[in-house]
């Protein structure tokens, strides 16, 4: 029985072994097929910081809050759905001034810090929506996102794209000479890459699939109205495919 099992398991091994080869030396072509396309954002979000400093932090918190209501009040005026607005919980950090050699830091306060964030929906508003909430003098404005509802959607186009890209570089190689392409062996997505069309610094993308536009807001910030553009979104995407050579 011991010389049947080892007879079979080197039968097996054998066979496996001359799979591979054959795997091996099958004629392929592997090409690289990329696609990129460019998306209109048709919505915003925004993440707006309300924060306030002062010695007792129970007037910190009140100010905080006062700034809080008028920012959902905004969002309200907007009617902008509950479910499109999220506060964050509030922070409470000690605030000290800057250091001097030599010198103890002064110790400013309690900052009293909460963050909410609104989505628009009408992208068409969303120059009101700034300036309504720059003029109720919010402390920072910290991320204004474009990005589209139907992003899945567009990855699944620059895929498919992709790879119709790969097939036909894979069949001009092949007709070159003389052959024409069959199946495809395997199929490896290289990367998926969404960012702003226009990058304010080069090698910066913004993150996921949106475009980031971050300003510290003073109350005086008004002349900011209609000088931001959302651009478009660019979804790339790249594959590897092995295709047989017939």
């Amino acid at each position: 029985m011991m010389k049947l099992l080892r007879l079979i398991a080197i039968v097996s091994v054998s066979a496996l072994s001359c799979f591979a080869q054959a795997e091996k030396e099958r004629p392929v072509v592997a090409v690289f097929g990329q696609a990129e396309i460019m998306v209109v954002p048709d919505e915003v979000v925004f993440r707006v910081e309300a924060e306030n400093v002062n010695l007792d932090v129970n007037k910190a918190k009140a100010e905080t809050d006062k700034d809080v209501r008028e920012t959902l009040a905004i969002a309200k005026k907007f009617q902008i759905q509950p479910q499109n607005i999220q506060t964050d919980y509030i922070r409470i950090s000690d605030r000290y001034g800057e250091y001097i050699t030599g010198k103890p830091r002064v110790f400013k306060g309690y900052a009293v810090t909460q963050v909410t964030t609104i989505l628009l929906k009408d992208i068409g508003r969303f120059e009101g929506l700034l300036a309504e909430l720059v003029g109720v003098g919010v402390s920072d404005l910290s991320g204004v996102t474009f990005r589209s509802s139907r992003m899945r959607t567009h990855m699944d186009q620059a895929r498919a794209l992709a790879m119709r890209a790969a097939r036909e570089k894979a069949t001009a190689l092949a007709a070159e000479v003389g052959q024409k392409i069959g199946k495809a062996i395997n199929i490896t997505e290289v990367g998926l890459n969404i960012s702003a069309a226009y990058e304010e610094e080069e090698g910066n993308p913004a993150s996921n699939n949106t475009r980031v536009i971050s300003a510290e807001i003073s109350s005086g910030a008004s002349d900011n109205q209609g000088t931001i553009a959302p651009g478009m979104i660019s979804i790339t995407a790249r594959v590897k495919v092995i295709f047989e050579l017939n």
